[in-house]
């Protein structure tokens, strides 16, 4: 290693001449290494800016999934804080006519107890719209949860909220968001199997109401038609099998617990399939709040921060050659 000179710059002689050339190797150097770091600095810069771009050009070009139209009648089941239902009709997803809210809480004043900072505006937003709100409806005893019989029919029970115009349309969806007991149960084993009863018969129960509600109107139009079955080419039409079924819509976490759940095979069990899935994009429903089943608290983690899917599940039709579509991972895509 070279013995570092010591003395002055400007200082004559050989030794002075030396120490000249050192300082401005030096200098060349520093300015050579600051131009390298500017450099490198714009470059990542640019490749920032262009990642971000890109992504924000994902993003843009990512297809906007609702799963239902804007013209289609839609009913949820076990709305927590009421912040969904909120949030597509003011999204313009649904058309206030066209809504009826479900929750398995007994009361008003039991979701204000639940939910006092966030329940009772959504509430009072949803009452002047004259939307249907329910309460103490089970998922897994809907027939029953709405006492319909022979002398209190579907359309007497809803029609009772004068202001809405319901009149004698069919019911085209039913749409549970991630479905919960609510019961905290430690056991894995355990919590899978009762959330796979919870779902299963949630489906059952989904497809006995669709019959008995959307039966009577098939036929209420056949009476009116005098027996001639005329092509009806209306959306609303479309929607629904000849037996009167919808489509079954729910929201799942990815991951586990939830995968295990198999709740494509429990739709399977009740003759359904899934006619398309998609990833839950949070940015389309502002406003909406996942909450824990009893209280107003956010999950562990942020809802937002987690992935989940949405999944509408159909009436399997025999010969039917579409149905379970997948990519070539075997995962659901999101145009399926």
């Amino acid at each position: 290693m070279a013995r570092k000179l010591k003395g002055k710059i400007g200082s004559k002689g050989l030794k002075g001449a030396l120490l000249r050339h050192q300082a401005k190797v030096k200098l060349v150097k520093n300015i050579e290494s600051k131009q390298n770091h500017e450099l490198k600095k714009r470059k990542l810069n640019t490749s920032n800016k262009k990642v971000k771009k890109n992504q924000e050009l994902q993003k843009l070009n990512q297809e906007k999934f609702i799963p239902f139209e804007k013209d289609e009648t839609i009913m949820l089941c076990g709305e927590g804080d009421f912040s969904f239902a909120r949030s597509i009709v003011e999204q313009g997803y649904v058309e206030s006519e066209n809504l009826i809210i479900t929750s398995y809480d007994n009361s008003v004043d039991e979701l204000k107890s639940k939910y006092p900072h966030t329940f009772e505006d959504n509430y009072h937003f949803l009452k002047d719209l004259k939307i249907p709100i329910f309460f103490q409806i089970d998922v897994t005893k809907l027939v029953k949860s709405f006492k319909i019989s022979k002398n209190n029919t579907w359309f007497k029970i809803i029609n009772r909220f004068g202001d809405h115009n319901w009149g004698n349309k069919s019911l085209q969806n039913i749409l549970f968001n991630f479905p919960h007991n609510g019961k905290g149960i430690k056991d894995q084993e355990r919590n899978i199997r009762e959330h796979q009863q919870l779902v299963f018969t949630f489906f059952q129960n989904s497809l006995q109401l669709f019959n008995l509600i959307n039966t009577k109107v098939q036929n209420d139009a056949l009476r009116y038609t005098q027996g001639y079955d005329i092509n009806d080419n209306t959306p609303r039409a479309k929607k629904l099998t000849s037996e009167g079924y919808g489509n079954i819509i729910l929201s799942v976490f990815d991951g586990e617990p939830y995968d295990s759940w198999q709740i494509k095979l429990l739709a399977r069990k009740n003759g359904l399939t899934l006619s398309r899935s998609n990833k839950f994009q949070w940015e389309n429903f502002p406003g909406y709040h996942h909450r824990r089943t009893n209280s107003e608290q956010d999950t562990t983690k942020p809802a937002k921060e987690r992935d989940a899917r949405f999944y509408i599940f159909s009436k399997y039709l025999s010969g039917s050659s579409k149905h379970n579509r997948k990519n070539k991972n075997g995962s659901d895509s999101d145009s399926d």
